[in-house]
């Protein structure tokens, strides 16, 4: 549309008139310019509209795109709530984990004395490896295989 408008300008700027020289004797036509004048005001308002329209749809689009990103921001809020909740909960776990570990140690240093140490129960745990073997009964479990892979 612009572009007929520049058509327009350039044949009229062309014209001998326009140039400096004496311009022809025809009549000139009014009711041809006002036409395309007319066609020209045509298209112009009909591109405003169009561009009116785009606007409306680009604005409309911009307030849903607002509307998620804040339901995701706060969804993101809340997930950050849960995930902080549950590293305390976590903390507060291994917390009371490393005390009853502590307490159990304490009970067995008791029970068994200082002087009892790692090797009374190495063969604690081999003799419980062997009761537990599924493959093998107590008395056919040879002693260096429940030993070597405990360690």
């Amino acid at each position: 549309m612009i572009e007929s408008l520049k058509t327009a300008s350039a044949v009229r700027n062309n014209s001998p008139a326009h140039n400096g020289e004496a311009a022809p004797q025809h009549p000139s036509d009014p009711h041809g310019e006002a036409a395309g004048l007319s066609t020209a005001i045509q298209r112009l308002i009909a591109e405003r509209d169009n561009y009116k329209g785009q606007a409306g749809a680009q604005e409309r689009e911009m307030i849903r795109l607002r509307a998620i990103n804040e339901e995701l921001r706060r969804q993101n809020e809340h997930a950050t709530l849960v995930r902080d909740h549950y590293i305390r909960l976590s903390t507060e776990l291994l917390t009371q984990m490393k005390h009853v570990d502590l307490t159990l140690k304490e009970v067995v240093k008791k029970t068994y004395g200082v002087a009892a140490g790692f090797e009374d129960r190495d063969a604690t745990l081999i003799s419980l490896a062997r009761r537990l073997s599924p493959n093998k009964g107590p008395d056919k479990a040879p002693a260096d295989d429940a030993v070597l892979s405990l360690r």
